[in-house]
């Protein structure tokens, strides 16, 4: 008779839905994984169905998960950027990777700041919000690290896609989750944010036969367009449904690495949606560019969530004088006077 207990430990050579891994979540022993977490005492009864309609769905909606203060403070201090201009703030223009200085004046329609919580304590609050934090570390199992954010003040009208396939963690290129919080309450034809329902289980697209993301000089542009074709093939031969987020102002939306996702059209360009997106992985993780920017590796903390930055030397950005060095030879002029 077996009289092995079936919480004693975990399988040892856990397999996945993906050949590229995952977190625990995507183990195709997942129900009973969670049982075993339960059983140990290692997942809070409270989270464990956030955590399996995050694993069916492959998002999560968190109502009201971004306090109103934080909220406010957020806003006036990226109001204040782009009235009176910031000397530390990178923006780019939708489509071109370019830095470029937040002045006075400049449309905050036609300008996204990147990592903007590496330079603004009122995003870092934002991004490690407590029910947010929590949640991504109980599906990424581990501390989380934040690497990358996008601002928007209109929809992106971009095409579905898969993070994996842009935002790259080395090696472990499964670990990775995204969260995107509204900033105000977004309105029908404002260019929602939109998914397709279980994406995250569709088949590996494979750039190159041997990795997840998409290399433009390598794979070259019909390798793109092919991806975002197959994409749409895949989820209509398999009904998954595409559904827009109407939110209300701090609600944030948790999205897994592989979820289908992208801005719909914008009918009525007088509506903004604004709006904070961010990008975690594990802490032990290492997102690709600190492999080819080692002077980008460095971690810092902010209560419950780490974060790193490709667009900032953080070991440069603890001082005003050491900011102003570094922004100068970051846009190739002299930072400007307060």
């Amino acid at each position: 008779m077996d009289t092995q207990d079936p919480f004693s430990a975990a399988v040892r050579q856990p397999s996945f839905h993906s050949r590229f891994g995952g977190m625990w979540i995507d183990r195709h022993d997942f129900d009973q994984e969670i049982q075993r977490r339960l059983a140990a005492g290692r997942l809070a009864p409270r989270l464990e169905q956030p955590v399996r309609s995050f694993a069916r769905d492959g998002y999560l909606v968190l109502p009201g998960a971004a306090a109103e203060a934080d909220l406010v403070r957020f806003e006036q201090a990226i109001s204040k950027a782009f009235s009176e201009g910031h000397r530390h703030l990178v923006g780019q223009q939708p489509g071109d990777g370019t830095p470029r200085r937040v002045v006075a004046g400049m449309d905050p329609r036609q300008v996204r700041i990147v990592d903007c919580f590496a330079v603004l304590p009122e995003a870092m609050a934002l991004f490690s919000s407590p029910s947010l934090a929590e949640f991504l570390a109980c599906v990424l199992d581990e501390r989380p690290l934040l690497f990358q954010s996008i601002s928007f003040e209109v929809g992106s009208q971009q095409g579905l896609h898969q993070d994996t396939a842009y935002v790259v963690v080395d090696k472990r290129p499964m670990e990775l989750v995204a969260c995107w919080i509204a900033l105000e309450d977004v309105k029908a034809g404002s260019g929602e944010l939109q998914y397709m329902v279980g994406s995250h289980r569709l088949p590996d697209f494979e750039f190159g036969g041997n990795k997840k993301h998409w290399d433009s000089a390598v794979d070259g542009l019909d390798k793109h367009a092919e991806w975002f074709e197959w994409i749409l093939r895949e989820g209509q031969a398999r009904e998954m449904p595409t559904e827009r987020f109407l939110a209300r102002r701090g609600d944030i939306l948790v999205w897994h690495a592989d979820l289908a996702h992208g801005g719909s059209p914008i009918v009525d360009a007088s509506l903004s949606r604004k709006s904070l997106v961010g990008h975690y992985c594990p802490t032990s993780a290492t997102p690709y560019f600190m492999k080819i920017a080692p002077a980008r590796a460095m971690r810092l903390n902010h209560g419950a969530v780490d974060y790193a930055s490709w667009y900032y030397d953080l070991t440069r950005m603890q001082s005003e004088a050491a900011r102003d060095e570094f922004v100068t030879g970051l846009f190739g002029e002299a930072a400007p006077q307060p």
